[in-house]
């Protein structure tokens, strides 16, 4: 009888238990499930024959491109149709739209298109044995003259109209983060264990941190004609704000602050658990969105935390920023949306994603891609992409990069 009695008394408990998860839950966002999967009604839904891990790109005219590890660009119009594809060669690198349309595409082999608007080609570049340790979370950047990508090891001017290499910078570029280009016209980049500027004739102008010993041959000669490694390495993309700082999530899980001239601003430490994949994204007001392992953090322009939002479960997709404030997460298993106050407002399952920049069109309709090769469309009530300094991972729809004012 006794016995009994225990195990009513422990079902009883599990019952209660449960419950209040489910109710915990439910007020935590506010929604049932039902009403979280209205939040986010969807409009249509492309399959691509392998995984997208690059993040997603989109043209004034609304046409999505995605670039696949199936070895395909796929275009496609705003009811999601397939406009074209076109095979380049299998990409984890996101593509990156010219003022004029054309789509720069890199792939895993070292090639490197310019693709038309109509889907044919308009020249190639690179290639060869080398083969790249091509990183979804890695972008590389565009002006009115160049491409700048890593292409063996370096980082790569590459003019738009004829595919040429102009020059190269560095000794070393690491799979992990992208390139940026600040205001003052300085290509920031990750170098080996360090970050490196250069200017526009691929000189550099700094490192950070400081090589010390300053690089010399002799130590080029010792070290295999490499420059020493640093103790500095990115696990992110990068942000930059209006006044050229730019921010990034560094080694030992840190949102780190520099100044356009290579000075640390300061360093917000997370939980100390993994690298950060998915780039901080930047708000109208200042404000740093930063996703850490399991956690979403809101930084103020100064470092100090605004608030933090734990259980969103790792993420290596840059957010995305609404017009309204609303963050998009997309991680390995849903796409959630968090007001700016840190407030869970929605959460729907979104299998096999994790890894592609989810992006966000003129009419609020917000694009994501998984690992399955689906591309889906949903209706949102939240707005556009923020005019704000970094709303989205490398600035803006085309990816280019590119900071403001430039």
């Amino acid at each position: 009888m006794q016995n009994r009695t225990t195990l009513l008394a422990i079902l009883a408990i599990g019952v209660l238990l449960f419950a209040g998860a489910f109710l915990w839950f439910k007020s935590s966002t506010g929604r049932s499930g039902k009403e979280q999967a209205a939040a986010f009604p969807q409009k249509w839904e492309f399959t691509a024959a392998g995984p997208i891990s690059a993040a997603l790109a989109l043209a004034d005219d609304g046409t999505l491109y995605a670039a696949s590890e199936d070895g395909f660009l796929y275009a496609l119009d705003s009811s999601g149709n397939l406009r074209w594809k076109f095979e380049a060669g299998p990409m984890a690198a996101a593509p990156v739209l010219g003022a004029d349309g054309t789509i720069y595409a890199a792939t895993k082999d070292q090639h490197i298109y310019a693709i038309n608007p109509s889907g044919t080609q308009q020249w190639t570049a690179g290639g060869g044995p080398y083969a790249d340790r091509q990183a979804p979370w890695r972008g590389a950047a565009i002006d009115p003259n160049y491409f700048y990508t890593p292409w063996r090891g370096s980082l790569r001017a590459i003019r738009l109209t004829t595919g040429a290499f102009d020059w190269p910078t560095g000794m070393g570029f690491e799979e992990e983060g992208s390139v940026a280009i600040l205001p003052n016209g300085l290509l920031v980049y990750p170098g080996v264990g360090r970050l490196d500027a250069a200017d526009s004739v691929g000189k550099t102008a700094w490192q950070y941190p400081v090589m010390n010993p300053p690089l010399t041959a002799d130590i080029l000669t010792r070290n295999g004609g490499h420059p020493p490694k640093g103790n500095f390495w990115l696990d992110s993309g990068m942000a930059v704000g209006a006044d050229g700082t730019f921010y990034a999530a560094a080694g030992g899980s840190r949102l780190v602050a520099i100044t356009m001239d290579g000075t640390l601003k300061w360093e917000f430490k997370a939980k100390p658990l993994f690298p950060n994949r998915g780039g901080p994204v930047i708000a109208a007001d200042g404000t740093i969105y930063f996703a850490g392992c399991g956690t979403l953090y809101a930084v103020n322009p100064d470092g100090s935390q605004k608030w933090a939002l734990e259980g969103v479960r790792p993420i290596a997709a840059t957010p995305v920023l609404a017009q309204d404030g609303t963050v998009y997460l997309l991680n390995d298993g849903a796409i959630l949306a968090v007001s700016p106050e840190g407030k869970l407002l929605a959460k729907l399952p979104f299998n096999m994603g994790g890894k592609s920049s989810p992006t966000l069109a003129p009419d609020g309709t917000l694009y994501a891609a998984s690992q399955s090769g689906k591309i889906i469309a949903f209706s949102t009530t939240h707005g556009p992409l923020m005019n704000s300094p970094w709303p989205k991972f490398q600035r803006d729809l085309a990816n280019s990069g590119r900071s403001l004012p430039f």
